[in-house]
């Protein structure tokens, strides 16, 4: 698994050509966040609202609008209680590397934005001997950055959208709320 986030990482930071110019006026930020993980569709009817985590590094030139950011996830939902004689589900958890594009609106004291992007996310139930599967998924959202001394701090939500064949119990969907830094 470890194996398969290094390699795509190392294949997306490939992707990143920039001008002998852009090179010298590259911004980045490490930025890291938590907050409530909402499941939505299908998933809503056997996990409850958890929470999640989030590490960043953004990317991205100071007079373009677009960037660069690549997110580490762990998304952790608990299971509804189930009723008597029923069968019983277990919590889950959501683990993602991610590769967004960023899109910023110009602000001064805030500045709104967009991200879309996809990548790899693995899913484990929290049961003895249960396997991680790993699948492709999408997401997209809005957010918005604040100054705050030598800080900024960001508010976001997106939605995720995780494809899986029925046999392995069909698309997953959450929203996670996240506030965190960035550095």
């Amino acid at each position: 698994m470890k194996r398969h986030f290094r390699l795509i990482l190392v294949a997306l930071l490939a992707l990143l050509p920039l001008s002998r110019a852009a090179l010298g006026q590259r911004t980045y930020a490490l930025g890291l966040g938590g907050g409530a993980a909402i499941p939505v569709g299908k998933l809503s009817d056997t996990q409850n609202t958890g929470y999640n985590g989030i590490v960043a590094v953004a990317i991205g030139v100071a007079e373009l609008p677009v960037g660069v950011r690549l997110d580490g996830i762990y998304n952790n939902f608990r299971v509804r209680t189930a009723p008597v004689g029923s069968a019983s589900s277990s919590d889950l958890r959501i683990m993602g590397g991610l590769f967004n594009l960023i899109f910023a609106f110009p602000g001064t004291s805030a500045k709104p934005y967009l991200i879309a992007g996809g990548g790899l996310y693995s899913i484990k139930n929290d049961v003895s001997g249960a396997k991680a599967q790993n699948h492709f998924g999408f997401n997209a959202g809005v957010g918005a950055t604040f100054a705050v001394g030598p800080f900024a701090t960001f508010f976001e939500s997106r939605y995720h959208t995780i494809s899986r064949n029925a046999a392995k119990g069909g698309v997953v969907q959450f929203v996670p709320i996240t506030v965190g830094l960035l550095f």
